[in-house]
């Protein structure tokens, strides 16, 4: 697939049924489906449809085929608000999430696009620190990105 080809837009509403198909196959390249297929689609569609009605402080973008307007690709954030303090710090902090695009469209620029829409939004926002847990595979993309590994954080995995 040709990138030039490829749109990048917020998602609405009316994209929850892709976004799920999307969210379906970016999981299920990861880890074995243990729920079935119809009842995955139903509940991730109708979470998803909530949040992109409502300021639950869930945004997502899309990355859509401009001839056929098939969504190919995802990217999701949450903003994250922070207790109000008296510093210099602003008062939000963004995550990235559910960063996903089908085989056929990548390595062509869509991921950075998708990364961009959503950095545009946390800088108009006044995000603090935007933060995301990268697989292997994508580190480097997330790098030239101006994202690296902190050392003022600590994370527990409380399941595995």
């Amino acid at each position: 697939m040709n990138p030039s080809q490829i749109d990048v837009r917020p998602a609405t509403v009316a994209d929850a049924p892709g976004l799920a198909r999307l969210r379906l196959a970016f999981r299920s390249e990861h880890r074995p489906v243990v729920e079935p297929e119809s009842d995955f689609l139903a509940r991730c569609e109708a979470w998803m449809a909530d949040r992109l009605a409502r300021d639950a402080g869930w945004r997502a973008w899309v990355a859509v085929r401009r001839d056929t307007g098939t969504l190919v690709g995802t990217l999701w954030i949450q903003i994250i608000e922070k207790l109000p303090n008296p510093g210099d710090e602003t008062e939000l902090h963004a995550y990235i999430t559910s960063v996903y695009i089908q085989p056929d469209s990548r390595n062509g620029g869509v991921g950075s696009r998708l990364i961009e829409a959503a950095l545009v939004t946390c800088r108009a926002l006044d995000v603090d620190t935007v933060f995301l847990w990268p697989s292997s595979r994508s580190r480097p993309l997330y790098a030239r990105h101006g994202f690296a590994l902190p050392d003022d954080i600590f994370s527990q995995r409380l399941r595995r």
